[in-house]
């Protein structure tokens, strides 16, 4: 881990390489993992429903593998999540869904079929940020990032010039894609939080 910054009295530290990000996966995925064998009510509802729409197979015993591919499925999967954390997409190829959340359909956002035309929408108006999603580009506001559990204010977007395609696998990217990892640790894709675990 590379310190980035220090805020007051504590110090924050984030991914120095794409590995680390793969790191936090595995760890979200082991505690997914103990939720799907505790048969935890709304880890077993979103289980259900994206097995049902990837048609995944319902297993006998969760494995570990099963833990990774749900935890992956802003990103699809496990597989697409090492191509893409890891640094290894093309600008061409499908990103996932990361960076974006089902809460941001309240906001006013615009998407592009290609790069060029969020950039150049992205030349006129307000501040703007610009998402890979998929093979799409979406374009938010200051809104958008807050709902995504970011700080639109934080010099990590000067750093990538508010442009995450742009960025692709730069160490401020990798400090974004960490925090947002972080900002969803606790939350389903759909917008569902698994029941507080009892300590």
């Amino acid at each position: 881990m590379n310190t980035v910054f220090s805020s007051g009295a504590a110090t924050l530290e984030f991914p120095s390489t794409c590995d680390e990000l793969l790191r936090e996966i595995k760890i979200r995925a082991r505690l997914r993992l103990n939720d799907l064998t505790n048969e935890s009510p709304d880890v077993i509802f979103y289980a259900r429903w994206i097995s049902r729409r990837r048609r995944w197979a319902w297993p006998a015993k969760w494995k570990l593998n099963h833990a990774l591919n749900i935890v992956c499925t802003e990103l699809q999967d496990w597989e697409h999540a090492r191509h893409v954390l890891g640094g290894q997409a093309k600008p061409t190829d499908d990103m996932g869904g990361l960076w974006y959340d089902f809460r941001c359909q309240l906001l006013l956002n615009n998407w592009f079929a290609s790069y060029a035309e969020a950039r150049a929408f992205c030349k006129h108006g307000a501040t703007r940020f610009l998402f890979p999603y998929a093979r799409q580009v979406v374009v938010g506001d200051e809104n958008f990032v807050r709902m995504l559990g970011l700080d639109p204010e934080s010099s990590l977007w000067e750093e990538t010039r508010r442009d995450l395609l742009a960025s692709y696998g730069t160490p401020a990217w990798r400090t974004l894609c960490h925090l947002r990892l972080t900002a969803t640790r606790g939350r389903l894709p759909i917008g569902r939080r698994p029941a507080a675990r009892n300590l």
